[in-house]
């Protein structure tokens, strides 16, 4: 089913699915993502069973503090935060015991964390006062998918939450790795990070 985030009470229809452990696709400001409770274990399942892999997660955060509660980040790290994000960025930072699913971080000590620049997903978080996952809308080892009419032919079954006015031409995000005393940008995406 579509949904028109025009319209604001589709916040609340996202976080009620969301709520009862079922998948959304929702945009950011790169790519459409598939986003599930990531502290509901069942759901990240779910999840893996529709990408057709089990795989590392990254999570949506819509404050410093709830990015705290998550992720064990260094003055360096904050700095690039209060540079950087809300933006096209996925930052990487040694994670904390946290309630989120073991299936998030697999055997990791690192949690991947975005703040996108784009109000319909951080509304969400806010909402249900915990990160959802954020992993782009496709199958293992096929591209990710940008346009509204194939994302519906291949994915009738989950309900999405679209935006007109997404970026069809992203390149997702820019990754870089905080975990260690040697920053790492892992891939170059739409976000132009400079050391």
């Amino acid at each position: 089913m579509l949904h028109d985030i025009i319209d604001n009470k589709n916040i609340k229809v996202a976080c009620n699915i969301i709520n009862k452990g079922e998948i959304i696709i929702y945009p950011t400001d790169t790519l459409y993502g598939f986003g599930v409770d990531a502290t509901n274990t069942s759901a990240i399942i779910q999840l893996n069973n529709l990408k057709k892999r089990e795989q590392v997660y990254s999570i949506i955060v819509n404050s410093n503090n709830m990015l705290d509660k998550y992720a064990d980040v260094s003055k360096e790290g904050w700095d690039a935060i209060s540079k950087y994000f809300p933006g096209p960025y996925t930052m990487i930072f040694n994670r904390k015991e946290s309630d989120l699913s073991d299936l998030i971080s697999l055997n990791l000590k690192t949690i991947g964390v975005r703040v996108p620049k784009h109000q319909f997903p951080i509304k969400i978080v806010e909402y249900l006062d915990r990160p959802i996952v954020t992993t782009s809308v496709n199958i293992h080892n096929k591209n990710p998918l940008f346009d509204l009419e194939e994302i519906k032919n291949e994915f009738e079954n989950i309900n999405i939450f679209y935006d007109k006015s997404l970026n069809n031409k992203s390149l997702g995000s820019t990754i870089i790795d905080f975990s260690s005393e040697s920053k790492i940008v892992l891939r170059k995406g739409d976000g132009n990070y400079i050391a």
